[in-house]
């Protein structure tokens, strides 16, 4: 069997390593560098960074995933602004925003689906600092990019999205949202997840798949309690980067396709719809994938495959995600889960997944999700009857 693995040209990681991002622009010839960053990630480190890097342009994203519009903004400037170079220092939407900012600075007559069908393509150098622990997109070939006249996400894949270097500097996770930490922390787990019991799983994606499992198991539920807790963050982030490769070299399935179409649907954060989808599609999954969600439950300590799909509710409720998603439960009509059955089968990740889903069988991991919402209101007006009193 021959395997590919696509990564990063250059890791640095560890606590500080922030510090050396002049450097590297430097090893790089970067002359002037086009910034992408939030504002949320950076804070008091924007005004040090633009002294440092002082002939560098910086462009703010606006909150919310990428879009291609906010892409053809970005692009626009860059030129205007004659950079050569692309730095992102933020979540998963800079990263993704970054990366095809690089591809298409070089490239301006492709559009988003003809990339992946191009063998070979050149770009801008690039440089990703995540700052949330994580989607991981700092080690992945795909960037993700909500196509707003189609009302549809994009995820091309080619090796030309995945940056020249990445520095892993947990540092810089300390400011984000608990709300936000989790649902990042949540997303890595299910790319770990998922990538180690995809159909295209290969002996290379499964080393990154269990390393990035232990690791982000291990931390997950520190870090969302003590959130000052860095070596435990600098652990959850190298476990993010892990899962990143995994999925990378591999692929997410069914939890991915159905926490899209949600997405999408309502407006939410990734990394929260994924970790709403996963434990039904655990529960779906089970009996094709068993062996394999067997060892995932023993590198997390749990007694058995069965359980999976509960630790992960466990998750869910320890860190409010269930009530986070309260607000939708009474628009989950049987119309709008045969639309987002519909638009989840449209995308990537269902013939990835160990049984094949069709329309009737999403419909139904859509439905199980409004019921566990349900409850979870259930349990949520109780308690407040009970204060009450």
């Amino acid at each position: 069997m021959i395997y590919e693995l696509f990564l990063p040209k250059k890791i640095v990681a560890g606590i500080d390593s922030f510090q050396r991002l002049s450097a590297e622009i430097k090893q790089l010839k970067i002359q002037r560098p086009f910034i992408l960053y939030s504002r949320s990630a950076l804070a008091s480190q924007l005004e040090n960074l633009k002294q440092e890097v002082c002939d560098a342009h910086f462009y703010e994203i606006s909150k919310g995933e990428p879009t291609t519009d906010e892409l053809d903004r970005a692009l626009a400037e860059l030129h205007i602004n004659s950079c050569d170079g692309v730095i992102a220092i933020g979540g998963g939407s800079v990263i993704d925003l970054a990366k095809a900012v690089a591809v298409f600075a070089v490239n301006p007559n492709l559009s988003l689906s003809d990339v992946p069908n191009i063998p070979e393509l050149n770009r801008m150098p690039f440089i990703a600092i995540p700052t949330t622990a994580g989607t991981g997109s700092e080690a992945t070939k795909v960037t993700v990019i909500t196509d707003e006249k189609l009302q549809k996400k994009l995820n091309p894949a080619h090796p030309s999205f995945i940056p020249d270097v990445v520095i892993l500097d947990a540092t810089l996770t300390v400011n984000v949202p608990p709300s936000i930490t989790s649902f990042t922390a949540l997303d890595a787990l299910t790319h770990a997840i998922e990538a180690f019991v995809s159909t295209k799983a290969n002996a290379m994606s499964d080393y990154f798949a269990k390393e990035a499992i232990s690791c982000i198991s291990k931390n997950i539920e520190t870090v969302y309690e003590q959130p000052h807790n860095i070596e435990a963050r600098q652990q959850l982030l190298m476990g993010s980067f892990y899962a990143g490769i995994a999925f990378s070299n591999s692929s997410t399935n069914l939890a991915h396709a159905t926490g899209r179409a949600l997405g999408v649907k309502f407006h939410m954060p990734h990394g929260q719809c994924v970790a709403l989808m996963h434990p039904f599609v655990i529960q779906y999954s089970l009996e094709s994938a068993y062996k394999r969600y067997e060892e995932i439950a023993k590198i997390i300590g749990i007694t058995g495959a069965q359980f999976l799909s509960d630790y992960l509710d466990e998750l869910n409720r320890k860190q409010h995600v269930w009530k986070s998603a309260q607000a939708i439960e009474p628009l989950l009509t049987d119309e709008v889960i045969e639309q987002l059955a519909d638009q989840a089968l449209a995308g990537n990740g269902i013939l990835t997944n160990r049984q094949v889903p069709k329309n009737g069988d999403i419909e139904i991991i859509f439905k199980q999700l409004r019921k566990r919402l349900q409850i979870e209101g259930g349990i949520v007006q109780w308690q407040q009857c009970q204060v009450e009193k």
